[in-house]
Formats: C-alpha cells, sequence, structure tokens
C-alpha cells in the first residue's frame, strides 16, 4: 500500500522562476578535482570540495570498473595518526581517459540541471 506523501509547500519546491540543480555526485566530484588538480590522493579527497571518504573504493569501482577511465597509482608517505608514517596513494588519469572524464563530468551536470563546463576555457 502506497504512503500519502503531503504536498509540496512553498519551502520544499522551487518557485516558478527557479529552476532546482541537484548537488553534485562524488564521482563528479572526484572527477572534476583530478581534471582541474591533475591527481587526487586520500586526504585531499577526504576535504572540501570532494568530500569523498573512501577514495580507494571509489576509483576502483567506480572510475575503474563502472566508467572504463584507466589511472595510475602511486604510493606516498605521509604522517598519519599519533605521528606514525602511513602511505596513500594518489592517482592520476591517462591522459586519453583525462578527455573521457570531462564528457562524463559534462553527462553528470546535464542529469542534474547544472549548466556543463566549457573545457576550452576552463582549461
Amino acid at each position: 500500500m502506497k504512503k500519502p506523501t503531503a504536498a509540496p509547500t512553498a519551502a520544499t519546491s522551487p518557485k516558478d522562476d527557479e529552476q532546482f540543480i541537484k548537488p553534485a555526485y562524488k564521482i563528479e566530484r572526484v572527477l572534476l578535482y583530478m581534471v582541474q588538480h591533475g591527481s587526487i590522493n586520500r586526504l585531499e579527497a577526504e576535504k572540501p570540495p570532494v568530500y569523498d571518504h573512501a577514495l580507494n573504493s571509489t576509483m576502483s569501482n567506480e572510475v575503474k570498473l563502472r566508467l572504463g577511465l584507466e589511472f595510475t597509482s602511486t604510493p606516498e608517505k605521509a604522517i598519519g595518526y599519533g605521528g606514525l608514517p602511513a602511505i596513500y596513494h594518489r592517482y592520476k588519469l591517462t591522459p586519453a581517459s583525462k578527455q573521457k572524464a570531462k564528457q562524463v563530468i559534462n553527462d553528470y551536470r546535464l542529469k542534474r540541471g547544472a549548466e556543463l563546463i566549457s573545457w576550452e576555457m576552463a582549461s
């Protein structure tokens, strides 16, 4: 049995002259950071604007397996909890995958109602 839902109110629905734009998808934020900054590691991914707390899974399951993008993974040493050494991986898209990632980013932006990025101007 379907549960009745409340009608949208002025506080919950966009006005007629406003277009609702959904927030960026996690994979979109990761790819955008990689395209704009060249690479990413877990420490960078944890912070704004990416907010990815499981970058290794995102890179493996989303970027590689689902989207088919290729990247390199280079280990980096850093100071971890309690001053102990920690190893993080820095991920970098291959040149061909970087071009495909730009199209994927715009596909996600189109899907959520955001303005597309003109890469010639953004580069």
